[in-house]
């Protein structure tokens, strides 16, 4: 679990992640590696092909597409493990994965990874928004592991993210690029030399070893340096802010607290509940028993003065000068003479790396007949051209639906209080709003196919009917069993309305807390639940 956001610098926030990675399990780390290997493998076979003398129009439209599938195939994976990261932190159980969240997820990550080959570039160039751009993107793979948000939800939550503590950004985003360039430049070291390594150590002359300078100079040895340190840094990178997302969005939601509140209901035993109690009990006693003795000043010295002269800290006590001073000319003469054998042996050290480097590099500086390759210098096949258009389409279809839903989004609800009303809100009061405008509410939600928040809604419209009646007294302190409860105990003479009723609670339960798929039949059917119970309840009403 992560600590709060303002007890946390930024070596803090990297050793949380450090933690985080080190308690996740196996399976959390190989779902980035699902994306991310295979999209580092089609880079290096695109590069290869691409910079080859024969590469020809078709294969380079082709071998585009491929690439272009395998970074939606790593955004996606990516997504997954900041998900599982983020519900780690959280000590959250996984949600099942339903077809609409996939779609979700997979529009989203269409949507972010062709946005971010063109953002990311410009933010490099201009510099300054660099860390807002990496910070929106690596937020936006967190919460497109949310199964409630959409992609305007996940945009306008990982803007608001991003613009948090711009100086820790900064700071982070320089940390994590300098451990990046000296893990990259240690692989890089360590591929340059294994080819010689294997044939100092078993003989086998490779067509590495003996490509000499060549192997290090050609650019796709330094690609495959950066792709493997990309591969074994990203799911790093993405800890550092999941970690971060995580202590954000606790600062208005408190789920650093829940987390606390889980971690700590998991771990108390039943057959330690009694102690604890006891030594609970205990401490509030003494808490509230007053001291008998007053600390002085006076009294306080005295008591360092005796902890001090404890064997404990008897290496802070100067040594007597009556043996010791005699001694201090060996003292410093054997101190000397250490020093200048370390002196000789560091120049020793020196001397052999220097002989080691010039060995190497004339065992690396041998000719080589291969010729560098030039890259291609023909035009653009058509099949290119058609590919940029039909990417242009996507976006602007994303583009349109986005519009389209923020035109379709419902009219702004406002309580009798004055402020807006979200049914989004757990707090949510069913006398905030007459029954007719929660009905309202619904079918507007029904509109835009979020027949979630239209159950809610009607749910709400069901309280609110049996408020005004009197059937029940709305209070935010009771929960949805005490509603039934009251209805069963002050309409007993309804039994069928009592069995709709909780039909109602145990359909929106189902939903809003377990986290099941709403189609839209299911809020007919409530619907027409509230419908009937409402019109048994008048019809014995007038019959008595």
């Amino acid at each position: 679990m992560a600590s709060a956001l303002a007890r946390a610098g930024a070596i803090d926030l990297l050793e949380q992640a450090v933690h985080t990675l080190r308690a996740a399990p196996l399976a959390t780390v190989v779902y980035h590696w699902i994306g991310s290997v295979p999209f580092a493998l089609g880079m290096l076979v695109f590069w290869n092909d691409m910079t080859g003398p024969r590469a020809s129009d078709a294969a380079c439209a082709m071998e585009s597409l491929a690439l272009t599938g395998l970074l939606l195939w790593m955004s996606c994976w990516r997504a997954v493990f900041a998900g599982r990261v983020e519900r780690q932190l959280g000590r959250r159980p996984a949600s099942p994965w339903t077809r609409r969240r996939i779609w979700r997820l997979v529009s989203s990550q269409a949507f972010f990874g062709g946005t971010k080959l063109l953002a990311v570039p410009l933010a490099v160039s201009i510099t300054l928004p660099l860390a807002w751009i990496v910070g929106f993107y690596r937020y936006a793979a967190v919460l497109s592991g949310h199964e409630d948000l959409d992609l305007a939800q996940i945009v306008a939550r990982a803007r608001k993210l991003a613009g948090f503590e711009q100086r820790q950004s900064w700071i982070i985003l320089l940390i994590l690029a300098i451990l990046y360039a000296v893990l990259s430049l240690n692989l890089a070291v360590t591929i340059a030399l294994l080819p010689q390594f294997v044939r100092i150590l078993t003989g086998y002359d490779s067509v590495f070893s003996r490509s000499g300078m060549y192997f290090v100079s050609n650019s796709l040895f330094w690609l495959a340096a950066l792709a493997l340190a990309w591969i074994a840094f990203d799911p790093f990178i993405q800890a550092v802010y999941c970690v971060r997302c995580f202590q954000l969005e606790s600062r208005e939601t408190g789920e650093d607290l829940r987390a606390a509140l889980r971690l700590s209901g998991a771990g108390l035993q039943p057959a330690n509940s009694s102690r604890n109690l006891l030594g609970a009990a205990v401490v509030l006693l003494l808490l509230c028993t007053p001291c008998a003795a007053q600390v002085t000043p006076a009294n306080l010295d005295r008591s360092i003065k005796e902890t001090l002269r404890s064997p404990e800290y008897g290496w802070q006590t100067a040594p007597s000068g009556t043996g010791r001073a005699a001694n201090v000319p060996w003292l410093v003469a054997v101190t000397d003479r250490v020093v200048d054998h370390a002196k000789q042996a560091l120049r020793s050290v020196g001397k052999a790396i220097d002989w080691l480097v010039d060995w190497l590099r004339d065992k690396f500086d041998r000719p080589s007949n291969i010729d560098p390759a030039a890259p291609p210098g023909a035009a653009l096949h058509w099949s290119m051209y058609l590919l940029i258009a039909a990417m242009l389409g996507l976006a602007a279809l994303i583009a349109w639906r986005l519009r389209r839903a923020r035109t379709l989004k419902p009219p702004r609800i406002v309580g009798a209080t004055g402020a807006p009303i979200s049914l989004q809100d757990e707090h949510l009061l069913a006398n905030q709003l007459p029954e007719e405008r929660w009905m309202a509410l619904a079918a507007s939600c029904e509109l835009q196919e979020d027949f979630r928040s239209a159950l809610r809604a009607l749910y709400l419209a069901n309280l609110a009917w049996l408020g005004q009646g009197e059937w029940i007294a709305i209070h935010p302190g009771k929960t949805n069993r005490e509603y039934e409860m009251e209805v069963r105990r002050k309409a007993r003479a309804f039994p069928q309305a009592c069995s709709l009723f909780a039909e109602n609670v145990a359909s929106f339960e189902r939903a809003w807390y377990g986290m099941h798929d709403v189609p839209a039949s299911e809020t007919e059917i409530f619907r027409q639940r509230l419908v009937q119970m409402k019109s048994e309840m008048a019809q014995a009403e007038i019959a008595a």
